[in-house]
């Protein structure tokens, strides 16, 4: 049990710290405190790379995520992947849904489905006629729109290859990429291949380039919602009452807050106190992150005097 479970508990802890009776001024602290607290890199906040894909489209670009705060690692598993999409109509509460357009590649039992009104998670678990699929999961509501579906790459494989792609500069990924096609691209070599990926617009793109429909395993630390965020589907002035952050870090809201609060009753003395908290805090995770980035890494000592050499792509 977390000792500020929600954002209502919160506002109540910070009045009886404080002494405040303002409702509105403690929730406009805690905004400011959110504000300073949006790039935070806690566990809670990573995707599952293994469930988590990106599509790759027209042109090897690759939309960048909505809910992307910082990237930390994209990968291909050999075997590959694919997806497919198709219009398609379900009720809700029931796990059936049924097409109404044809998919541009076969869908298959296994496969992951993800579009309105179907449950998260969801996956093909079998066929009542060619047009009528099954659903692991009921739907969450009406199903309408286009649902797209998706296959797991295997990781038990020996084609290959298994491609790591190194961020580096959109300058970088634009240059590269002019000269790509005058190097072998490598294909079903059994080896991991470190490749690069930039933002270009609002898009990645890859090297070696990647074909259009593939998926890429993408492992990123997520935005998160701010507390006292209206919620779309609840009851009228329902708001959000609690996130990743405040059920793993709420050191971070507590001494943010109390920052803020300080800094606008202009009390330079109470707020440098909290504003030396959240730092400490905050240290902490940064210190914990940086032994799990590179203990055990593959972290590589270079130095100025190595000979340099136009490569593309680095095979372990």
């Amino acid at each position: 049990m977390f000792v500020i479970p929600t954002a209502d508990s919160l506002v109540t802890y910070l009045k009886d710290f404080t002494g405040s009776a303002d409702d509105t001024e403690i929730k406009q602290c805690i905004f400011q405190a959110e504000l300073s607290m949006r790039n935070i890199e806690l566990p809670a906040l990573r995707t599952d790379p293994y469930t988590t894909f990106g599509v790759v489209g027209p042109g090897q670009l690759m939309p960048i995520p909505t809910d992307m705060n910082k990237p930390i690692l994209f990968f291909q598993q050999g075997g590959g992947g694919y997806y497919t999409t198709a219009t398609a109509t379900g009720t809700a509460a029931t796990s059936i849904i049924d097409l109404t357009s044809v998919p541009g590649q076969g869908i298959q039992i296994g496969m992951a489905v993800v579009g309105t009104g179907v449950a998260t998670g969801a996956i093909v678990v079998s066929f009542n006629t060619s047009t009528q699929i099954v659903l692991s999961l009921a739907n969450t509501g009406t199903v309408s729109g286009t649902l797209t579906f998706t296959t797991t790459p295997s990781m038990n494989t020996s084609s290959g290859p298994w491609i790591v792609y190194d961020r580096i500069g959109d300058r970088d990924i634009i240059t590269q990429g002019l000269i790509a096609q005058m190097y072998l691209t490598p294909v079903n070599v059994p080896m991991v291949i470190r490749g690069k990926f930039s933002e270009v617009g609002a898009n990645y793109q890859f090297l070696p380039f990647i074909a259009e429909g593939a998926l890429v395993n993408l492992y990123y630390y997520k935005a998160w919602d701010l507390l006292f965020t209206p919620v779309d589907d609840g009851e009228p002035g329902e708001t959000l009452q609690t996130n990743a952050v405040l059920q793993t870090w709420p050191e971070g809201y507590i001494y943010g807050s109390l920052t803020e609060y300080y800094i606008k009753r202009h009390s330079a003395e109470d707020a440098a106190v909290y504003k030396a908290k959240f730092m400490e805090a905050w240290t902490t995770v940064e210190y914990q992150n940086s032994l799990g980035k590179w203990s055990g890494g593959h972290t590589k000592m270079n130095s100025i005097f190595q000979p340099r050499r136009d490569r593309q792509y680095a095979i372990k």
